[in-house]
C-alpha cells in the first residue's frame, strides 16, 4: 500500500506535465461570484490527483471485509465529486484520474504480492 500511494502521488505530477489541459475555473467568473475558489495551477487539470489517489485506494480496498469496502468506496466517490462541483476539474478529468489509479494499484499488486492468499 505504502508503494502504490508513493506511486499515485508521482504519476499524476509527471501527467500534469504532459498534459496542459485548463481547468474549468478559469473558464468562468460565475462560479467565482458564487464563492468557489481558484485551485492549483490553471494548466494543471488532467488527470485530477485526488482521483488517482482516490482509485488507486479504492482498487485496494477490494481486499477489505463488504462493509469496510464499501465505506471506502462511498468516502472516495464524495471525495471526488467535490472536484468536479468546485470546477477544479472536469468530470473526464475526475474518471481518467480514477481509472488511473485503480491500473496503478493492480499494476503494484503484480510488483509486491499485495492480496495475494496464502
Amino acid at each position: 500500500m505504502l508503494l502504490t500511494t508513493f506511486a499515485a502521488v508521482l504519476l499524476p505530477h509527471l501527467l500534469k506535465t504532459q498534459f496542459d489541459q485548463v481547468r474549468p475555473d478559469r473558464r468562468t467568473v460565475r462560479g467565482h461570484l458564487h464563492g468557489i475558489p481558484l485551485s492549483g495551477k490553471a494548466l494543471d487539470a488532467f488527470p485530477s490527483g485526488h482521483a488517482v489517489h482516490v482509485g488507486a485506494l479504492a482498487s485496494a480496498a477490494t481486499e477489505l471485509r463488504p462493509a469496510k469496502r464499501n465505506l471506502v468506496w462511498a468516502i472516495g466517490a464524495v471525495l471526488v465529486s467535490t472536484r468536479i462541483v468546485l470546477l477544479a476539474h472536469w468530470a473526464s478529468d475526475v474518471i481518467a484520474g480514477l481509472a488511473i489509479g485503480a491500473v496503478l494499484e493492480r499494476l503494484m499488486r503484480r510488483l509486491t504480492g499485495f492480496g495475494r492468499s496464502g
